[in-house]
């Protein structure tokens, strides 16, 4: 990869898709960062060809690009890198993984990304070593995949291998919505909120987190028993009721009166029926 220094235009730099929103507030900060001291680090960008055109693309920097565009700024300092897609994924994300704002959620999303990219740039990493046998193969070759990535992201990022692991394992488990709903609650700021909840199968995790976003609960475990309760509250149909009834009745009655009612209903009465006790 090659850098240089320049300024370009803040029109001319097309920002694709990234790996996390930007964020107003920070947004904001950075504005009046920019105001009282100016930008002492650069973005990064680098030249990609789209079809028959040529483009510059932001690599890293989205919100100091943000907070420049807020602020009016014709041109803005970058760096030019020349970057593969996997190479520009991984810049993305080394450099937001060594900012102190990043909650547990965008970090763990971050973590999760450059254990894909590492897995794409070195394929022995997810498919070499011991496979083990028919029955333990594939677990194996997956904890061997994430230790290898691991032990790599630790030496990167100063983070320990077991919260990168546990990070990544808590990614796997949250579908893309369910992240969407975790951001709008203040589980992305808790590690351990976002474990208790990866733990829940993903109905539940949706339901929970419906739980919170509404305000009647702030833990994943407050949720649970709200949601447990509401549930033995259901209201009872009233077909439900009748049959309730109808069991409770059966069970009053003599052997006179069940023979009578299932002659109504044109059946046989034995004594197996006739002495028969059913739970109300």
């Amino acid at each position: 990869m090659r850098f240089d220094m320049s300024h370009l235009p803040l029109k001319d730099i097309v920002v694709p898709e990234r790996l996390r929103p930007v964020h107003q507030d920070w947004i904001e900060v950075l504005a009046s960062s920019l105001v009282e001291l100016g930008l002492k680090e650069p973005i990064v960008v680098r030249e990609v060809k789209r079809g028959r055109s040529k483009q510059i693309e932001l690599v890293a920097g989205a919100h100091r690009l943000a907070a420049a565009a807020k602020l009016g700024w014709d041109e803005i300092p970058v760096s030019l890198v020349e970057a593969s897609d996997l190479q520009a994924r991984l810049i993305e994300i080394d450099e937001n993984l060594m900012r102190r704002e990043l909650n547990p959620l965008d970090r763990a999303i971050f973590l999760t990304a450059r254990k894909e990219v590492h897995e794409e740039m070195y394929p022995d990493a997810k498919h070499g070593g011991d496979h083990g046998n028919q029955h333990t193969g594939g677990r194996q070759v997956a904890n061997l995949a994430t230790w290898r990535f691991s032990k790599a992201a630790a030496e990167k990022t100063g983070l320990s291998e077991r919260s990168i692991q546990r990070a990544v394992s808590i990614i796997s488990r949250l579908a893309p919505d369910v992240i969407e709903l975790v951001r709008e609650t203040g589980l992305s700021e808790s590690g351990k909120e976002l474990e208790a909840l990866a733990k829940k199968e993903p109905a539940a995790q949706r339901a929970i987190l419906g739980v919170i976003a509404d305000g009647t609960a702030q833990k994943v475990s407050q949720a649970e028993v709200l949601l447990s309760m509401k549930s033995s509250m259901a209201p009872v149909s009233e077909e439900e009721k009748a049959f309730r009834t109808l069991l409770a009745s059966w069970n009053r009655l003599g052997r006179k009166r069940r023979r009578q009612f299932l002659g109504e209903l044109g059946l046989e009465a034995s004594d197996v029926v006739l002495d028969a006790k059913v739970k109300d």
